[in-house]
């Protein structure tokens, strides 16, 4: 008996270990961890990957909704970026991982995106928009979103 209940504790702590890695917060199938440190979009994605993470890809409204709730509640940073850009054609956004792919689902704040003085080409979620979708330089230091599978 004493072994079962040992081998049952065992299994349930490495579970729920596994479930997301230190830093990482659970919302809904995926961990997300909320960078509080500033960097320039090309820096964001390399730390992700370093994590074995990706910038955050959003496929749902409810996804997006989940991501916004943390953010109203728990967000430090006036913006986020997240993983889209449309530096491989114009106004055509795609997910930078999956390499490419286009979106899907989109949460756009009304306007967005604009691509104002030409130079607004990557993804990102602004405090001042209620964490709706904007486009900004990628040159600029901002927070961001890394994802990754349970």
């Amino acid at each position: 008996m004493f072994a079962v209940l040992l081998f049952s504790l065992v299994v349930f702590t490495a579970g729920a270990a596994a479930r997301c890695p230190l830093g990482f917060v659970n919302l809904g199938r995926s961990c997300y961890l909320f960078a509080s440190t500033t960097v320039d979009f090309a820096g964001a994605n390399s730390f992700c990957q370093f994590f074995g993470s990706r910038l955050v890809t959003i496929s749902s409204s409810h996804e997006d909704h989940l991501i916004r709730s943390y953010l109203l509640r728990h967000g430090k940073g006036a913006t986020y970026y997240i993983g889209g850009t449309d530096l491989r054609g114009e106004g055509i956004f795609t997910w930078e991982r999956p390499h490419g792919k286009k979106l899907g689902y989109t949460g756009w704040k009304h306007g967005e995106p604009n691509n104002a003085k030409g130079h607004e080409h990557c993804m990102s979620m602004p405090a001042s928009f209620h964490y709706r979708w904007n486009d900004v330089p990628c040159s600029r230091r901002y927070r961001f979103i890394c994802e990754r599978a349970h």
